[in-house]
């Protein structure tokens, strides 16, 4: 074992044991040979077995300590990437209101809690059948061939049509409307959304835990990055990226125990994540 040990490199825990392997031994062959006082055998014994029941506790914690550790990088990552999957969501939602990305995240925060996006409001469904020389007339010019069942876009002009002659009978609960609807309650009050979040033994969504890396304790922020145009093409859009290190490394003492995570970039449109490559 101290062979072993020495030519491997192995760890302190593994070389005290070696050690306390040879000592008894050694002691086992002393004793057998008579050159070895009893009580003096019963000294040293007593004295290795306190070493050796040490050595026990160290390495049970050792593996302690690194099952401990996986287990926060797991959870760690899985909740960093939760994070920053919420955080593109919100500002690709702003963004495709408002042609940019939310600057700061005091606006992100409050956008989240307050703002609002399109929803399409869809009731009913489309007659299944073709429409009658009467909405032909009111829907076209040209008094056009009939040859298909009613499309989606007959059906929601003729629901405009009050005075319709079919129209309480095919299209009295009609409706497809886009209206605003609240992002927080849409999205992250959904019972889908908070479903997942339980499954994933995540804390209840918070709009002001999104600026947060974490297990940083509220101490660092993700860094934020937008720039309002970049060339995409012949074209120009808004950039955003958003990037920071989670607190355990993939190796545990590999560059300073933290892992770069990320998502978008400043030199185009791409929002694609770190997880996802």
């Amino acid at each position: 074992m101290l062979f072993v040990g020495i030519a491997k490199s192995q760890n302190g825990i593994f070389m005290t044991a070696a050690v306390l392997m040879f000592v008894a031994g050694g002691l086992s062959i002393l004793y057998s040979s008579g050159k070895l006082n009893p009580k003096l055998l019963y000294i040293i014994g007593i004295g290795s077995g306190i070493i050796g029941l040490f050595t026990i506790f160290m390495s049970w914690k050792g593996v302690n300590d690194t099952a401990t550790y996986n287990q926060n990088y797991k959870d760690c990552k899985a909740l960093a990437k939760q994070n920053l999957e919420d955080i593109r969501y919100i500002q690709k939602a702003y963004a495709e209101s408002n042609g940019a990305y939310l600057k700061d995240w005091e606006s992100l925060i409050e956008y989240t809690k307050t703002g609002t996006v399109p929803y399409v409001d869809a009731q009913g469904v489309v007659p299944s059948r073709k429409i009658n020389p009467i909405e032909n007339s009111y829907l076209y010019t040209g008094n056009p061939a009939i040859d298909n069942n009613m499309s989606e876009d007959e059906a929601f002009k003729l629901s405009k049509w009050l005075e319709g002659p079919n129209w309480a009978q095919d299209f009295k609960d009609f409706v497809r409307d886009t209206i605003q609807v609240s992002l927080l309650k849409t999205k992250f009050e959904s019972k889908s959304y908070k479903e997942s979040r339980t499954k994933a033994g995540f804390y209840v969504f918070s709009p002001d835990s999104l600026p947060f890396v974490p297990f940083t304790n509220g101490d660092v922020k993700w860094t934020l990055e937008i720039k309002d145009s970049v060339q995409v093409g012949e074209s120009r859009a808004p950039a955003i990226r958003v990037a920071g290190k989670i607190p355990f490394a993939r190796i545990k003492g590999k560059d300073g125990d933290t892992e770069n995570m990320y998502f978008g970039t400043l030199t185009s449109n791409d929002t694609s994540g770190s997880w996802e490559e």
